[in-house]
């Protein structure tokens, strides 16, 4: 019994140890990727609130962003209404199939490439066919 606890505890441990890894790297990636870009938009709308004035500058943000959002609005409609046609066994699935999909993704990469194996395949010259000469103009 000490085995399969060790084995059970070994796994939570790799799995906790991958999850706090995954979430690391994502808080890095905000914090070099995102948050620059967020302080340069404070910046860039505090320089035209005194160019132009703070009136215009809200006033053309906010149309901005309530039209971004009835855009996201209207994608994210469409994606509820199709996943809530599915049955909740279906939508379990194909969550599990995202995770197992994303984890061999970053572990398995194929050798070879279906198009250009076909692709070389098209190309090859004939094995019974004698070879062709060549000739001085081309």
């Amino acid at each position: 019994m000490d085995t399969l606890v060790g084995v059970i505890v070994w796994l939570i441990g790799v799995v906790w140890s991958t999850l706090t890894w995954v979430l690391g790297n994502l808080l890095w990636l905000i914090i070099w990727l995102v948050l620059p870009f967020a302080i340069a938009a404070f910046v860039v709308v505090r320089i035209a609130e005194k160019a132009l004035g703070p009136e215009v500058v809200r006033t053309w943000v906010k149309a901005q962003s309530l039209k971004f959002g009835r855009g996201t609005w209207i994608v994210v409609r469409r994606w509820l209404f199709a996943l809530s046609a599915l049955p909740l066994r279906v939508l379990f699935w194909l969550a599990i199939y995202t995770v197992w999909h994303s984890v061999l993704s970053l572990f398995y990469r194929p050798r070879w490439h279906p198009w250009t194996r076909a692709w070389a395949k098209r190309w090859r010259p004939n094995a019974g066919a004698p070879p062709a000469k060549l000739t001085k103009g081309g």
